[in-house]
C-alpha cells in the first residue's frame, strides 16, 4: 500500500471514528434497551413449596434458587411447631438457636460446617453435627481463651444443655465439661460440636411460654457466627431483656417460562409470598403485552405448579423502562 492511500483511508476512518464516538452509544442503547412488568409481592396464602417447584421441573420451567430442597442448606427441622408451619411454611429451617444468660453471655446452637483437617478422624474433630458455643461479648481479649469466671453458672448451663437436647442430667454433665475443657485450648468463645439434632418444638415452647414479649428482627451484629444465609429472627424478651432467639431460613426461588420473546418470572417462597415478573427482550423500551396476554401466561405458570389461577387477579402490575431520554 502506497503512502497516499494509506492517507486517504486515514483520512475516510476518522470522520467515522468521530461520528461513532458520538452517536455509538445511542445506538448501542437502541439495541440494548428494554421494558419489563413487574409486581409487589402478595401472600397468596399457604403453598406446598417442595410440590410447587416439583410440578415446575416437570413442566419444563426453569427453575433458580433454592431447589432441590432439602439437602442444599444447613440448619434442622423444625418439628411440629404448627406457628411456624403456617408463617413460614413446611420448609422452612431452623439456623440457629440462641439462649441468652444475661445482655452479655449467650450459648448457641448452630450446623457445624468444617470439614476436617488432614489427620482428624474423629466425628467431632471433623465438626460434624450440631456446634454448641457459649459466647460472652464483654470478653476483653479475642486472642485469649475464655475464663471459666466468664461462663453462666453451672445450674443454668445444664438446664439450658438439657432443654436443647433433650437429655438427662448425666449427658449435660458431659457436654459442660467438654465445653470447658474447650474454652481453655479457643480464642473468644468456648465451642464444640455434639452428635445430637435440638428439641426444637420444645425450646420454642420454653421460649413462648418465659417470654412476655417477642419480635421479628435480625441479630446481626459484630458477634454473630457465620451462617449458611440470613433468613427472619424471631427475638424472644423478658421484661426488656432478650431470654433467647431463633433464626429461620425461609427458600426461595423463581421459575422462569418464555412467551414471545419475553421472560416471565413467578418468584416465590416457602412461606406463601410470590412475585410476579415479566422482562421484555432488548430494543422494547416503550414496548407493551396486553394486560389480558400477560395474565393468561401467569395463570398458566400458576395452574402447571399446582397453584391457584384465580390468585394471579391479585396482583397489581407496573410497567417500566430502561431507556433514559
Amino acid at each position: 500500500m502506497n503512502k497516499q492511500k494509506a492517507i486517504l483511508i486515514l483520512l475516510l476512518l476518522i470522520p467515522l471514528l468521530l461520528v461513532l464516538c458520538i452517536f455509538g452509544p445511542f445506538l448501542l442503547m437502541g439495541f440494548v434497551d428494554s421494558s419489563w412488568y413487574y409486581s409487589e409481592d402478595v401472600d397468596i396464602g399457604p403453598l406446598d413449596y417442595n410440590f410447587a417447584l416439583t410440578k415446575a421441573e416437570n413442566a419444563g420451567y426453569e427453575v433458580e434458587g433454592s431447589w432441590p430442597w432439602p439437602g442444599n442448606f444447613s440448619g434442622f427441622e423444625s418439628g411440629d411447631v404448627p406457628e411456624l408451619r403456617e408463617r413460614f411454611g413446611g420448609a422452612a429451617l431452623v439456623e440457629n438457636i440462641r439462649l441468652n444468660y444475661n445482655e452479655n453471655s449467650e450459648l448457641m446452637i448452630f450446623i457445624c460446617e468444617e470439614e476436617a483437617e488432614e489427620g482428624q478422624k474423629s466425628e467431632t474433630e471433623a465438626r460434624t453435627g450440631t456446634c454448641v458455643a457459649l459466647s460472652n461479648f464483654s470478653h476483653s481479649d479475642p486472642e485469649s481463651p475464655l475464663q471459666l469466671s466468664e461462663f453462666p453458672d453451672d445450674f443454668w448451663m445444664l438446664e439450658k444443655i438439657r432443654l436443647l437436647f433433650g437429655i438427662d442430667e448425666k449427658a449435660s454433665e458431659k457436654y459442660l465439661e467438654a465445653l470447658k475443657k474447650a474454652s481453655q485450648n479457643q480464642t473468644w468463645d468456648a465451642e464444640i460440636s455434639v452428635n445430637e439434632s435440638p428439641d426444637f418444638p420444645a425450646v420454642y415452647a420454653y421460649l413462648k411460654e418465659n417470654s412476655d414479649d417477642s419480635t421479628y428482627g435480625s441479630t446481626v451484629s459484630v458477634y454473630t457466627y457465620p451462617m449458611a444465609g440470613l433468613g427472619p429472627d424471631e427475638v424472644f424478651l423478658k421484661d426488656g431483656r432478650r431470654l433467647g432467639s431463633v433464626s429461620y431460613f425461609v427458600p426461595e426461588a423463581k421459575v422462569v417460562t418464555y412467551d414471545k420473546g419475553n421472560r416471565y418470572i413467578v418468584e416465590l417462597d416457602a412461606s406463601g409470598k410470590v412475585r410476579l415478573e415479566i422482562v421484555m427482550p432488548p430494543g422494547s423500551s416503550g414496548e407493551t403485552i396486553p394486560e389480558d396476554e400477560y395474565r393468561e401466561v401467569f395463570r398458566g405458570m400458576f395452574e402447571e405448579m399446582g397453584l391457584s389461577p384465580a390468585a394471579v387477579n391479585s396482583f397489581e402490575f407496573f410497567h417500566s423502562s430502561s431507556r433514559l431520554w
